[in-house]
């Protein structure tokens, strides 16, 4: 462990690209800290690479400090942190209950903020990397997704922000805001051929994304080797967000 060079804390680290983070992470020989609230699959993660877990909820501040002080304890330092803690609720707001939104908001938004609090704290000696999950549903309209795009809007705007408050310390705040990607929690959206083709069609370059698609770009901001940009949300979409798919004729 001692000849390695980075260390990463990975929020959501067990979810679908949360944990083809992880892989390419854990890969490349860099210390992986991951942060998850599945248990089980923490424990599977960690028979299958060189990790550490540590338990976290979305909504509980206190347990994301804690992950993130862990991780710099143990290492001495930590090179940048990831939230890939995230939901997909797909409802018009007229039928969306109190429930289902302040739940959307505090497990997309909230998070993303608490991690802003815990890793400020310990890159502001260092500098490093922050890294955050919006969508493309941030950047257009679709409909049904009132909570969600508002939830995902709040990343980019808080990305932002914090990339402005800390470039003095030599943070970077940047952001991804994929398209549709097949995972498990987006499965409803392409498990039947039927859906897949439509949700597929919706994307300029006509195919819907994968967890290492997402997970290639968020490495690479992770990246020290990339130390020039900041406040940057990039759309790994297929087209998603900025370009029109051609018309069938």
């Amino acid at each position: 462990m001692a000849d390695r060079r980075d260390t990463f804390v990975v929020l959501g680290g067990t979810g679908s690209i949360g944990s083809a983070l992880v892989r390419q992470l854990s890969d490349a020989g860099d210390n992986v800290v991951v942060g998850a609230r599945d248990s089980r699959k923490a424990a599977l993660m960690a028979d299958e690479v060189d990790c550490d877990v540590h338990s976290i909820e979305a909504n509980s501040p206190s347990s994301i400090r804690s992950c993130v002080k862990a991780a710099a304890e143990k290492y001495g330092s930590i090179t940048g942190v990831v939230n890939c803690i995230g939901s997909v609720l797909l409802k018009p707001a007229h039928l969306t209950t109190d429930a289902e939104w302040h739940n959307t908001i505090t497990t997309n938004l909230t998070s993303s903020f608490s991690l802003i609090q815990a890793a400020a704290k310990s890159l502001r000696q260092t500098g490093g990397s922050i890294v955050l999950v919006s969508s493309a549903a941030a950047r257009i309209g679709l409909p049904n997704h009132e909570a969600i795009a508002a939830a995902k809007a709040g990343i980019i705007g808080l990305t932002l922000s914090a990339a402005a408050t800390y470039s003095k310390h030599g943070i970077q705040v940047n952001a991804v805001a994929p398209g549709l990607v097949k995972s498990e929690m987006t499965r409803k959206l392409w498990e039947t051929e039927e859906a897949a083709a439509m949700s597929a069609s919706m994307h300029a370059l006509g195919r819907l994304g994968e967890p290492d698609d997402v997970a290639r770009v968020i490495s690479w901001l992770l990246s020290p080797a990339n130390t020039w940009m900041t406040g940057q949300t990039i759309g790994v979409d297929g087209g998603l967000g900025s370009v029109l798919t051609r018309m069938k004729m």
